[in-house]
């Protein structure tokens, strides 16, 4: 059967924006701050995929049945930014090396490292924090094993970061030296991630909302940057304590710029890097 394609952005009269925000809310328990033109081409993405031509009729299909769950992740998708690139914020990296060489040099060496990008979009951002970690690992003490986990809420960009292949103009913002040991060539100009680096990151699909029931814990290391901001400030509150329940004790955590104005766990105290919303744990 052919699908009807709608030819232009869709009416979404102020109601239906009121529906749609209020079971995202509920839903997924973020909130999409974007302009009335931008929520409707993303609907019109939706609508035209699904060969639907009546703005009513699509939101209907909101309701608690497996598929529009599914569709809700779908349109997810598209109203979430995930503007992100390698080493973005090069303070961040700049304290977590700092952090990795301490906790190398300082006392007995741990018997492995791990850490994790929550909110990681396509995996710049984890596959950065590894090339910093094995860079000073292999320096220092080879032996040390490591690993990383990266989680979003968007199932395509799991999939993309899986993959761990870019193009040449995205990794313009890797810093030299480190391009030439992680990134290997691909057809077309691209480059991918080494093997190496690739077999030791992981991804998976994962709601922050639901963070305390993740079957992941025992951090050296998490980054959550830029991602709170989708989340209203209790929850971003009750989000910041389920990240330093899962770092352990000494671990760093790093905070997107501006979103650290909710913390309040008596467990971290502020790292004094200028420019970097970075805490440590001392407790709980």
């Amino acid at each position: 059967m052919k699908a009807i394609v709608a030819s232009q952005a869709p009416e979404l009269g102020r109601a239906y924006l009121l529906k749609l925000m209020q079971k995202l809310h509920t839903e997924v328990g973020i909130s999409i701050d974007s302009t009335q033109s931008v929520i409707s081409g993303c609907i019109q993405a939706r609508m035209n995929y699904l060969g639907c031509a009546d703005v009513g009729r699509y939101l209907a299909t909101f309701d608690n049945s497996i598929n529009a769950r599914a569709e809700w992740l779908a349109l997810v998708d598209l109203l979430t930014v995930k503007s992100t690139r390698f080493f973005r914020q090069p303070e961040a990296f700049v304290c977590l090396a700092d952090y990795v060489e301490s906790l190398l040099n300082q006392g007995p060496a741990p018997s492995e490292l791990s850490f994790w990008s929550a909110g990681c979009s396509y995996g710049q951002e984890l596959y950065s924090m590894a090339m910093v970690v094995d860079a000073i690992v292999s320096r220092h003490q080879p032996w040390v094993q490591w690993h990383g986990i990266g989680t979003d809420i968007s199932f395509r960009a799991i999939s993309e970061a899986q993959r761990g292949i870019y193009p040449a103009t995205a990794v313009d913002s890797i810093p030299e030296g480190f391009g030439d040991s992680y990134l290997d060539e691909k057809l077309g100009g691209r480059k991918i991630v080494t093997e190496d680096l690739r077999t030791r990151t992981h991804f998976f699909h994962s709601n922050l909302l639901h963070v305390d029931g993740a079957p992941f814990a025992d951090f050296n290391i998490i980054f959550c940057q830029n991602v709170l901001i989708y989340f209203e400030r209790d929850r971003q509150r009750w989000i910041i304590d389920q990240l330093v329940n899962r770092l352990r004790l000494g671990g760093l955590l790093v905070l997107g710029a501006g979103e650290d104005v909710t913390l309040q766990n008596q467990s971290v105290c502020r790292l004094p890097w200028p420019g970097v919303s970075a805490y440590q744990k001392t407790g709980g």
